[in-house]
């Protein structure tokens, strides 16, 4: 899970199963919301007891409905791309990811509220109960962004800015967040020796976003499991 790429997808060799890029819902209705609000501002509000005036009501009522629209937008994505991933694959891999510590950061606390990275696993919990698939959680503490996913190297720093990992010892360069999605999937894979599989030929090798969920039932094949 990330902010430029919302979410990326990768099986352990690597492969690129997911890619969906971030809208910003709530940075996109920024400039309407802000317009709503000096409007809004400007009424006459309930403030110390006074009835609120109609003209009020209308201008908070648009102030809503974005709030609304934003929010049906970014719940809309999650339950899409949730529900492809937990119909799609066997296992889950997903970073344990600490966000309440993450929004302390106030220069990215607001595009890490818009992502909504908490209700994204929380989805993938219960959805993955509802197909028969399984979620595996790695450790937030693990360095799955500064580890190269070809000879295991770990970087002592690897900025927010750097979004290609190249390896100085092996050459390995590989999109960030991909790398950090084939670590998960090896990590995963080594948490679940024993998964019973709904299908292994029945999943797409290179499952994009959008494409929808094969309806049949599964075999208990070898599991695919795809991290994120």
């Amino acid at each position: 899970m990330g902010l430029s790429t919302l979410y990326t997808g990768a099986i352990s060799d690597g492969t690129e199963v997911l890619s969906v890029g971030n809208p910003g819902h709530l940075i996109s209705a920024q400039r309407a919301l802000a317009h709503a609000q000096r409007v809004a501002a400007r009424r006459q509000g309930p403030i110390n007891g006074a009835a609120s005036s109609n003209r009020w009501k209308k201008a908070n009522g648009r102030v809503q409905k974005i709030h609304a629209h934003v929010a049906s937008a970014r719940r809309n994505l999650i339950h899409e791309t949730t529900t492809m991933l937990a119909k799609n694959y066997d296992v889950i891999v997903v970073e344990d990811l600490n966000v309440a510590g993450m929004l302390k950061n106030h220069s990215l606390a607001k595009y890490i509220s818009d992502a909504a990275w908490g209700e994204f696993t929380r989805q993938l919990e219960y959805k993955t109960k509802w197909y028969g698939s399984t979620i595996v959680k790695v450790n937030r503490f693990y360095p799955s962004s500064k580890t190269c996913s070809s000879c295991g190297t770990v970087k002592a720093k690897l900025s927010l800015s750097t979004r290609t990992y190249a390896c100085k010892y092996c050459g390995h360069a590989m999109d960030r967040d991909l790398n950090a999605a084939t670590n998960l999937a090896r990590q995963g894979l080594a948490r679940t020796s024993s998964v019973t599989g709904r299908g292994g030929e029945v999943r797409p090798k290179h499952q994009k976003h959008g494409v929808k969920a094969h309806p049949g039932e599964a075999s208990t094949d070898s599991p695919t499991l795809v991290s994120v």
